[in-house]
């Protein structure tokens, strides 16, 4: 009965699968100090916040950004005297910007909602 599949899980996809989990752990770790900024600017006006209004709160400041950098941007590149060169390079760096606001939104989601790998993860760095 050779089929040419082999019988159990591919050790080089095992390697290579821990490598991308690493790799994301460690692009998380290098974000935790601005998420815990960012959890705190949202606590500012109110320190004894409940996590759904540090929610609503982040929820504020995340459209608040996106809508600021949109603005921003399209702005700029309506402006005439402004080459189709910067307004296309503009338009990538909001893209670029946007991206990074919603990875922030969402790794402050998850710090605020405490999921046990961020937990003990963040108790074993302090």
């Amino acid at each position: 009965m050779a089929t040419g599949a082999p019988d159990g899980p591919d050790p080089a996809a095992a390697v290579r699968g821990q490598r991308v989990l690493d790799l994301l752990d460690k692009a998380i770790d290098s974000q935790s100090m601005l998420v815990r900024k960012n959890i705190a600017r949202a606590r500012q006006r109110n320190p004894e916040a409940t996590p759904a209004q540090v929610i609503r709160n982040l929820e504020r400041m995340y459209v608040s950004a996106l809508t600021g950098t949109g603005a921003a941007v399209g702005g700029t590149a309506a402006a005439p005297g402004v080459g189709t060169g910067v307004a296309l390079a503009l338009s990538a760096s909001e893209a670029l910007s946007s991206l990074e606001l919603s990875a922030l939104f969402a790794l402050s989601l998850a710090e605020v909602h405490g999921p046990p790998s961020t937990r003990s993860s963040a108790a074993e760095r302090s």
